[in-house]
């Protein structure tokens, strides 16, 4: 539907995503919540062992958004949108606040590989929090660990480990 020049969602969209949400919260019980309005075009979400996937009201996604709880605890605030190819990955937890906008083959993931032969744990794993009003560019990569305050805007390609003050923009030059 058109209405004076802007598009509208279709009442059948939003019966589709509600659909989707009763499905995953059946399928995954309480490890899964969501608030009933969302628009996601092909979520894909995953919950192994003791995961947990909670999302706020008025999600969205432009395509392929991939939610892994392994284990780990993912929490996405209200009003987040994710464009196409974006991939989070919580083995211990990573919480996202509310009006994030992300670009394009975002990746957040909270765990490293340990490569040391000599440690016990495949895994090491440390949470990674992203305030309220964040603004992603396209091909970036979030680190185990990262802290990133509120109103923060984070360049196209950038690979973010650590802490991000408050109101900070973050560049990388090539």
């Amino acid at each position: 539907m058109i209405k004076r020049g802007k598009k509208m969602r279709s009442p059948f969209l939003y019966a589709k995503n509600l659909l989707a949400v009763v499905c995953k919260k059946i399928r995954y019980g309480k490890k899964f919540s969501a608030g009933m309005i969302q628009t996601f075009d092909h979520l894909h979400t995953e919950i192994y062992g003791k995961g947990e996937i909670r999302l706020g009201s008025y999600n969205q996604n432009r395509g392929n958004l991939y939610l892994v709880a392994q284990d780990g605890k993912l929490k996405i605030g209200d009003h987040c949108f994710f464009n196409t190819g974006c991939c989070l990955t919580a083995m211990e937890e990573i919480v996202i606040g509310d009006n994030c906008k992300f670009g394009n083959n975002l990746v957040v993931v909270d765990h490293d590989h340990n490569y040391k032969k000599d440690m016990a744990n495949e895994f090491i794993s440390s949470p990674i929090v992203i305030g309220n009003n964040v603004w992603v560019g396209a091909n970036v990569t979030i680190l185990r660990g990262t802290t990133i305050g509120d109103d923060c805007v984070i360049g196209a390609g950038s690979v973010v480990k650590g802490t991000v003050e408050p109101k900070s923009k973050i560049v990388q030059k090539r």
